[in-house]
């Protein structure tokens, strides 16, 4: 027979568990919504600048490799949240190298944008909704470094530190046991 603490303690992960359930749904469909969004732009892009008769593969370049690397961050955290949903233990060593990947994926895209800024600025455009302008104007090369994404990135990559040490922790209480 269970005893009291071992009954709520299972309410909590049964909670948890579904919590989570709505967490990896909710990452799904917003990497669903991504990628779909992202391979329509990249098809009208193309469209767009064959019928113009230019060829700018910077733009495919830079929305191809953009919409990749987001759909690669929104995947990994839906595996993430599936790995609690089934179960298993939220500190292990795949955990962290998912936390990992997506801090490498992340400071791939601050790379990315910040090649692809020496040039080219993305701007909109009325006449198809997005377009790319030189420099936004001015004449002189300028360089955006994205900040947020490089914190971000630090952020996960420190969080996949503290996942595998918690992991290796956790390995040592169950041998210690």
């Amino acid at each position: 027979m269970k005893d009291s603490e071992e009954i709520r303690r299972e309410k909590i992960f049964a909670r948890m568990r579904s919590i989570c359930r709505v967490i990896r749904t909710c990452f799904f469909i917003a990497m669903v919504i991504a990628a779909t969004s992202w391979f329509f732009l990249l098809i009208s892009a193309a469209a767009e600048r064959q019928a113009l008769g230019e060829m700018l593969p910077n733009v495919v370049v830079y929305i191809s490799a953009y919409g990749i690397l987001v759909v690669l961050v929104l995947w990994n955290l839906t595996l993430i949240f599936q790995e609690v949903v089934k179960g298993r233990p939220p500190f292990s060593e795949i955990q962290a190298d998912r936390l990992r990947a997506i801090a490498i994926v992340s400071i791939a895209y601050v790379v990315l944008e910040l090649l692809i800024s020496f040039g080219f600025a993305f701007e909109p455009d009325p006449a198809l909704g997005f377009g790319v302008a030189v420099n936004n104007g001015v004449d002189v090369p300028t360089l955006n470094l994205n900040i947020g994404m490089l914190v971000f990135s630090a952020i996960m990559y420190s969080l996949s530190a503290i996942f595998r040490y918690a992991a290796l922790l956790q390995q040592l209480s169950d041998e210690t046991v």
